[in-house]
């Protein structure tokens, strides 16, 4: 099993340009851009560019390619579902460690520098300005992983019941998201919502901890009987 999962990693691996190289070209294109912004300006403006997003962005759509790409040469190369899982949620684990520990240091760099000498804001967000190192990692890892796991377990759906699945998945989300939004506004609560959010919106982080796990055994229950097509 341990053969088979290291070896589901080594593939993986192999594909730097989806795990690595490709997130972080388009999260530091977009960071010279603002930069480039910042120095127009002679850093007279505070720039809170929320830039930082594309890399979580990404991170949900590589593991839709990832899986589609990878999934099906895996089980022709005779390995089980469940060590194809395992060895994915362990390369979702050891990039989103990474990523998280480079941009964390980058956070760090930008606090000291005054943003970049030219007060931007893109990888120390206002918040985190009350956190301790590792509590500011952590929302960082927590992110990225709830993204990664998020894009596994639309992509299980995929492969488990195909596209008409997806339909009806996305079809039911709209609903119950218009019904809600629906009744968030006859009821006059979003400015409740809003004002709870702003007082507890660490708690938000932690609540993703308890969706990951909820979206790594939905995964792993719709691998085990999902098709090869």
């Amino acid at each position: 099993m341990m053969n088979r999962t290291a070896g589901v990693l080594k593939m993986h691996w192999r594909d730097k340009w989806v795990w690595i190289y490709v997130p972080w070209v388009v999260l530091l294109f977009s960071f010279a851009i603002n930069v480039i912004i910042g120095i127009l300006i002679n850093g007279q403006e505070n720039i809170n560019s929320g830039g930082i997003a594309s890399i979580y962005v990404y991170m949900f759509i590589a593991i839709l390619i990832v899986q589609a790409q990878t999934f099906p040469f895996s089980l022709g190369m005779n390995i089980r579902r469940t060590d194809y899982f395992i060895g994915t949620s362990l390369m979702c684990l050891l990039v989103s460690a990474g990523s998280s520990a480079i941009l964390f240091l980058l956070s760090v760099v930008e606090d000291l520098s005054d943003g970049w000498g030219v007060n931007l804001g893109y990888f120390y967000l206002p918040f985190m300005s009350d956190l301790s190192p590792i509590a500011r990692f952590g929302i960082f890892f927590v992110v990225m992983l709830h993204m990664f796991f998020l894009g596994f377990v639309i992509s299980s759906i995929h492969r488990r019941f195909g596209r008409n699945g997806l339909y009806v998945f996305f079809t039911v989300l709209l609903l119950l998201s218009t019904i809600g939004s629906f009744a968030m506004t006859y009821y006059e609560r979003w400015m409740d919502l809003f004002i709870w959010i702003s007082h507890h919106y660490l708690e938000l982080f932690v609540w993703m901890i308890p969706l990951i796990a909820v979206y790594a055994l939905l995964s792993y229950g719709l691998l085990r009987r999902s098709t090869v097509s």
